[in-house]
């Protein structure tokens, strides 16, 4: 499984790109980027968006990303999320005020497809992933991405879930890279749980459980990101977006 981050920020800023990771050429977590990352020959070979709720910094760039998946030499695209999440985009986004109704466009369930997350695991391409509840918005999730018997763990958005670490820990060995969330500082711990969010002190309490896993954390904010990885504990590491992992 090759995992390139293409943006993995709170927010935009010079320099941090908001969150796009791109999972073996195919498969996209959020929509935060990869338009402004990515060339026209990459975004076409995309063939799934994974987005874990509709906030602007992961589904910015989600219409550009289908001027050329759907429009270009793309072979369509499949855009999947919570009921919540879809409504949202074809409410607020695809609306014909802010961007054009896919209806509009000729798109709706013909090269571009809105689909509902099931309960139950489900295939991209020869990649397995599963959606789980976290604690952010109405309709955002988590997702574990396997290849085989290596899983992948994205947190999403989310404030402290104890069902989402109790999960990767159950995992053991076979859960290669843990992607957690880390939006503030330490100092601003009232401030995350507030606004549905993690502080590396909070995911620190639970790295003793994961000996045999790369904890990660990403969505940091560009004007903490010195403070929160400061703050992190040994053990933890951290993207800041240009990365690649091969596992």
């Amino acid at each position: 499984m090759k995992i390139e981050i293409l943006g993995c920020s709170g927010a935009a800023a010079k320099g941090f790109n908001t969150t796009s990771i791109l999972i073996n050429q195919e498969v996209l977590i959020d929509a935060g980027s990869a338009a402004s990352v990515l060339d026209e020959k990459r975004l076409s070979g995309i063939r799934h968006i994974l987005l874990t709720h509709s906030h602007i910094d992961h589904i910015k760039e989600l219409p550009f990303i289908l001027d050329v998946a759907c429009f270009g030499k793309g072979e369509g695209i499949d855009i999947w999320g919570s009921s919540i999440t879809l409504n949202a985009l074809r409410k607020h986004l695809f609306n014909g005020i802010l961007w054009p109704k896919l209806k509009q466009l000729g798109l709706d369930n013909s090269s571009c497809r809105f689909i509902t997350l099931p309960k139950d695991t489900f295939n991209l391409n020869g990649l397995s992933a599963k959606s789980f509840k976290s604690e952010h918005i109405n309709g955002a999730r988590s997702f574990m991405i396997s290849e085989g018997n290596k899983h992948v763990i994205f947190s999403g958005d989310t404030s402290y879930v104890p069902r989402l670490f109790n999960l990767a820990a159950s995992l053991s060995g076979r859960l290669k890279l843990f992607f957690v969330e880390a939006s503030f500082p330490d100092r601003m711990i009232e401030v995350a749980r507030l606004t549905g969010h993690l502080t590396p002190s909070i995911i620190g309490r639970e790295l003793h459980r994961f000996k045999r896993t790369r904890v990660i954390a990403y969505h940091i904010k560009p004007r903490y990101f010195e403070e929160v990885t400061t703050d992190m504990p040994e053990g933890m590491g951290y993207v800041r977006g240009g990365e690649v992992f091969n596992i």
